[in-house]
């Protein structure tokens, strides 16, 4: 399989990292109080947490390092199923905005964005595994 393909993979799963590690400090810093809250407290009282502070925290662990994990992971060449890890983690995003959807009971425009990135992903490793099996 050629380098590019596994490159672009691996750059992407980076780009997903530093998108989930940004909204995770944002979730955070709106839970102190400060002046720009992007999540209403009114969301609170659908969701099993009291405060943005530890869905913030799961952002960062799961979806950001998760995702570096896996940028890693496509690129060592040693590592024939790297995909596997992009994989998951392009499934674990997915179920986390249907979810979202279920309990919040609202969809917002970059709810749909977030939705087609995780396709994006997945779309992306499907591709690479049909171009290994080749």
């Amino acid at each position: 399989m050629k380098k590019i393909k596994v490159n672009i993979l691996g750059i992407y799963d980076l780009i997903i990292a530093i998108g989930a590690i940004y909204i995770g400090v944002i979730m955070m810093i709106s839970s102190s109080g400060g002046k720009f809250i992007p999540y209403p407290k009114e969301w609170l009282s659908k969701v099993p947490f009291e405060s943005w502070i530890f869905p913030g925290i799961i952002s960062i662990v799961l979806f950001g390092l998760g995702n570096i994990i896996a940028a890693i992971l496509s690129f060592k060449k040693s590592n024939n199923k790297f995909w596997i890890a992009s994989s998951i983690m392009g499934g674990l995003l997915f179920v986390s905005v249907i979810s979202q959807v279920i309990i919040l009971d609202e969809t917002f425009l970059v709810t749909v964005e977030i939705m087609a990135l995780s396709i994006i992903q997945l779309c992306m490793c499907g591709y690479i595994f049909v171009e290994s099996r080749k």
